[in-house]
């Protein structure tokens, strides 16, 4: 029989409890960034009531919600204990465009977002994706394409961190040598816009499913970059444009396994030049990766399966794909790197 050892830490048991609750705290925060609470005391000082009839919610339950987040830094409880203001937490969920933190919260609330997270055991004992398990059959892909609530949220979210992401790395890369860039499964646009506009002699086209296109050409056609971009309707799985300098494929490759990564690059390889050059652009994770890093890894798996990978990893797959890899470029102070590949002549 095992005995404790010396009497028990309580400061310790009330660290389990808080880790245990946490997904109470997050859910709390995600609901008050639904309704547009962060928003609405961004104006001003305002009472329980009046956040109610601005948000058609139930009073005294909405004041217990905020009443739970003032313990923990979210909103700020005034000395008459009816009136809520701003704090320096919520202020960073004010939807403010491109407000990365504020469209994270949003996508978080979505119900199937957390259904999905509900059934993490099934992705730890099969290795897949729990979404449709939690979400009655229907896969992560086909609903953001076929829901426009749940397209919306996500397309924000991704958007938000892809057009930072997008500035540093054609900041980190230098493309001025291109005359001709691809963009792979390039989304919204973010990153062929940063490198057309950082790089004025540059042509770029993009790559992307028939229903992310027009958002695409939305978002290009906001930059000052007219007449030196062309946007492509297609699947990477099918066919790739032939013939650029240069190939990206921006964080797309984690939500695949390896088998199905090393046939998007032979796929991507088969529409270059032999002096072509392919920049992997990932996550990576390491023996350094902090929490965020990791738990974000535990998201993809849980949405669709995949998962951030060391550096090596990616390394690997390339040169199964027919590859040699030439470096790696750190991007920003996080874990996104720039893997450069050229065709194994």
């Amino acid at each position: 029989m095992t005995e404790h050892v010396g009497p028990v830490d309580k400061s310790v048991n009330k660290e389990m409890v808080a880790l245990l609750q946490g997904a109470w705290r997050s859910r709390a925060v995600h609901v008050a960034t639904e309704l547009g609470l962060p928003d609405l005391l961004a104006e001003g000082e305002r009472t329980v009531d009046e956040l109610a009839a601005a948000t058609g919610t139930h009073a005294p339950t909405l004041g217990r919600l905020l009443r739970a987040l003032t313990t923990f830094g979210v909103f700020r409880r005034l000395p008459d204990g009816r009136t809520y203001a701003q704090s320096p937490l919520s202020a960073v969920l004010v939807s403010t465009p491109g407000n990365a933190e504020s469209t994270d919260a949003r996508f978080m609330a979505a119900g199937w977002h957390w259904a999905a997270w509900g059934e993490l055991l099934h992705s730890v004992r099969t290795g897949t994706s729990s979404f449709e398990v939690a979400n009655g059959g229907v896969s992560f892909w086909e609903l953001t394409k076929t829901d426009p609530d749940a397209k919306q949220r996500f397309n924000a979210a991704m958007s938000a961190v892809s057009l930072e992401e997008s500035a540093d790395i054609a900041r980190a890369y230098d493309f001025s040598s291109a005359r001709h860039v691809v963009d792979v499964a390039g989304g919204l646009g973010s990153l062929l816009a940063a490198v057309l506009t950082a790089h004025p002699a540059v042509r770029g086209t993009l790559l992307e499913r028939p229903e992310i296109v027009p958002l695409a050409r939305e978002l290009l056609g906001k930059a000052d970059v007219e007449g030196r971009y062309e946007t492509v309707e297609g699947d990477f799985f099918e066919q790739v444009p032939a013939g650029a300098d240069v190939y990206t494929i921006k964080r797309a490759l984690h939500d695949w396994d390896d088998a199905t990564i090393v046939r998007i690059l032979r796929r991507i390889r088969e529409a270059m030049r032999p002096d072509s050059v392919l920049l992997v652009i990932e996550g990576v994770v390491d023996e350094d990766s902090d929490q965020e890093a990791l738990f974000r890894g535990l998201l993809l798996t849980v949405l669709v399966g995949g998962q951030d990978r060391p550096e090596s990893d990616y390394r690997a797959l390339a040169e199964e794909a027919g590859f040699t890899i030439r470096r790696g470029i750190p991007v920003g102070d996080g874990g996104l790197r720039i893997i450069e590949a050229v065709p194994v002549a």
